[in-house]
């Protein structure tokens, strides 16, 4: 008897064809029911599914691995694989128990190429940094991998968190290139955390951690259709993550569910977390029309969804006047500039011998041998040096942003303000940069309040999202409220790739 299929007799041919075929068929429809159980998974049902033998957590990591492969030189939204992911899968497989406790037992996450890992390049996208790898994980990181986290590699993001140039273009760093938005490859994926929120809408991973100094969770979530959150300041350590302002960073996390979000935040979180129950019955949410005057063209949508909470039992307090916002911008930006001297110099005086550059006026030199001359935030930021002009723009914020939101929660009786995320999308345009319209984030940036973004809908084939913005230190009341919107409006729509 032959040994190959190609030389045995036809009539045997015939035969093994009819046993084979549907064998194969069996075996394709295997694969694409595995496919579609894996999309859009959830941390609970990722649990749930292991718990019943139903597939294992090295299944679940191959697949987003598989994504990745598939879809990435598309995207751009992943810089760099752990080689040794689906090995920790296994290993999480083999010692699993039931009553785990890790909350992110066996979950896959990416984070945002500017946290510090010791076992991948952590780059912020600058050539400078492309051999960087800290000696020590980020404290978020390690607690990631207490709670059983498998950390599946590093996602693409805006260069030095888009504070370079004033021409940047949202999602494109010298590393990873240009991350494209899943819905139109055409459309900005906003940023600077671009690569996370693209990562998770598209699912490449399970969840992400971006970072945000004033809308980088927030822009690039909204515009990819994921929900993301900025916590209250210092809630997340700010150790180990390339800087812009220390009053202003923090770390958080992205996701298709609130849930999701809940989960990862309560895991990094240096904040006890205890979850409220979602709900919107008699919750007082306030409507500020300066925040959404960028927001003309989805009027219509924002109004619809203030019916929608109405109709489930919240009170909108319509017209709540916010003052003296032209004075917090300017301000905000000179803490920004003399905060990201001060603080870059300081990460990069601390980098290894693999790393040449050591400062800030250092980093601007090394950029300029590469032809690189859109370092205009650069410049700036190196000439911000006067201490008493700093000390007036935070007393600025102090007043007219932390004291006066404060007031608004208290004289109001809010639970939280809600706004439209930001403007409309706009074409990639890598000459021009970015023509981002306005955003909402600003005011929970300054006074370092929580906000988080959820998707509600779509409108032109694109996402449409809204803000819900708290008191600081109000953390669990804003997710409850999330969640409850979130099952209100149903408005997490995956990209068709």
């Amino acid at each position: 008897m032959q040994d190959s299929i190609s030389d045995t007799p036809m009539r045997y041919k015939t035969m093994i064809k009819k046993v084979l075929t549907p064998l194969l068929l069996c075996a394709s429809a295997f694969a694409v029911a595995q496919q579609q159980q894996f999309d859009e998974l959830t941390i609970n049902q990722l649990h749930e599914g292991v718990a019943k033998g139903e597939f294992t957590f090295k299944e679940v990591t191959q697949y987003y691995l598989n994504n990745i492969k598939k879809q990435n030189p598309t995207l751009n939204a992943v810089i760099s694989i752990n080689p040794n992911a689906l090995k920790e899968a296994a290993i999480k497989d083999s010692e699993y128990k039931i009553d785990q406790k890790g909350i992110l037992y066996g979950v896959p996450v990416l984070l945002k190429d500017n946290i510090d890992t010791n076992f991948l390049p952590t780059t912020a996208g600058s050539v400078a940094l492309k051999n960087h790898v800290p000696k020590n994980n980020a404290p978020i990181v390690e607690k990631l991998l207490s709670e059983g986290a498998i950390i599946l590699g590093k996602a693409n993001l805006s260069e030095l968190a888009n504070f370079k140039s004033t021409t940047s273009v949202s999602g494109y760093s010298a590393i990873g290139g240009q991350t494209k938005n899943p819905y139109d490859l055409n459309i900005t994926p906003c940023g600077s955390s671009s690569g996370s929120a693209v990562a998770v809408s598209s699912n490449l991973t399970l969840i992400s951690l971006g970072t945000e100094t004033d809308g980088s969770i927030h822009c690039p979530s909204a515009m990819n259709g994921v929900v993301g959150f900025k916590p209250s300041i210092h809630h997340i350590s700010q150790q180990g993550i390339v800087p812009i302002a220390h009053s202003q960073d923090t770390a958080g996390p992205i996701a298709r569910t609130v849930e999701d979000v809940q989960l990862t935040y309560s895991a990094i979180s240096k904040v006890p977390f205890s979850k409220l129950k979602p709900g919107l019955k008699n919750k007082r949410i306030g409507v500020i029309p300066i925040l959404n005057r960028f927001n003309e063209r989805h009027q219509n949508e924002f109004n619809q969804t203030l019916l929608e909470l109405k109709n489930a039992g919240a009170i909108i307090v319509d017209d709540i006047k916010l003052k003296h916002l032209d004075k917090v911008f300017p301000a905000e930006f000179d803490v920004l500039l003399y905060e990201f001297n001060q603080g870059m110099t300081t990460y990069l005086s601390s980098t290894g011998n693999n790393v040449s550059v050591k400062s800030l006026q250092a980093l601007t030199e090394f950029n300029k041998t590469l032809g690189d001359n859109k370092q205009a935030l650069l410049f700036s930021a190196l000439q911000a040096t006067d201490k008493e002009k700093y000390q007036n723009a935070l007393n600025i914020i102090d007043k007219y942003a932390r004291q006066q939101l404060d007031d608004l929660f208290r004289l109001h009786h809010l639970d939280a303000i809600i706004a439209p995320t930001t403007g409309p999308a706009w074409p990639i345009d890598p000459i021009r940069g970015d023509k981002f319209s306005g955003s909402s984030a600003t005011l929970a940036a300054v006074t370092g309040s929580p906000s988080i973004t959820i998707p509600i809908g779509m409108r032109n084939n694109l996402p449409y999202a809204v803000s819900i913005i708290g008191n600081l230190d109000s953390d669990a009341k804003v997710l409850a409220i999330s969640q409850a919107i979130e099952q209100l409006t149903k408005g997490r729509v995956p990209p068709k790739l």
